[in-house]
């Protein structure tokens, strides 16, 4: 009988148990083992069915700068973590394709200060991430949006101090 494991990967029959059939928690089918270093590096957001491939705005950012700095589709298709012996070829150039319409659009670099965590100081998020001059411009506008909020909720909040007393004499 198989053992009982609780994980997100596996289809369980009515007693719990695992198949022999592993699945993802949706009913999907297991992506083959040339996927894995490409989930874990997160450059696919989903997994739609016939082979398709939901790729992450992060993977689009990061194949056209291989491609910028002179890498061929496949070449930079693979240095992103895919096995083009199992996904093709095809997708390595749809997906180079696709790199470069959204360049072309300016949709690759486009940073929104709502991405962005405004409570971590400036000296924290210097050290969690390499910001370009655009990435550090929006998460400042988001710290800026949290002091602000922050500023506005302290106002309205009634001080610890005014409910001290501060004269010995007792009230009449």
């Amino acid at each position: 009988m198989a053992d009982k494991v609780k994980s997100g990967m596996y289809r369980y029959d009515d007693l719990d148990y695992i198949t022999d059939e592993p699945k993802f928690a949706g009913g999907l089918e297991m992506p083959d083992e040339a996927y894995y270093k490409a989930l874990d590096m997160g450059m696919i957001t989903d997994l739609p069915g016939n082979g398709r491939l939901a790729y992450s705005h992060d993977f689009y950012v990061a194949m056209y700068k291989k491609l910028e700095s002179g890498m061929g589709s496949v070449e930079a298709y693979e240095s992103l973590g895919f096995d083009t012996k199992v996904t093709g070829v095809e997708k390595a150039y749809q997906a180079a394709k696709r790199a470069r319409e959204k360049a072309a659009a300016n949709k690759l670099y486009t940073v929104d200060p709502s991405s962005y965590d405004g409570s971590i100081p400036p000296e924290e998020m210097m050290k969690l991430a390499d910001l370009s001059k655009e990435e550090l411009i929006a998460y400042l506008q988001a710290r800026n949006y949290y002091l602000e909020e922050l500023v506005e909720a302290q106002k309205k909040t009634r001080s610890v101090l005014a409910d001290i007393l501060t004269s010995s004499k007792a009230k009449r």
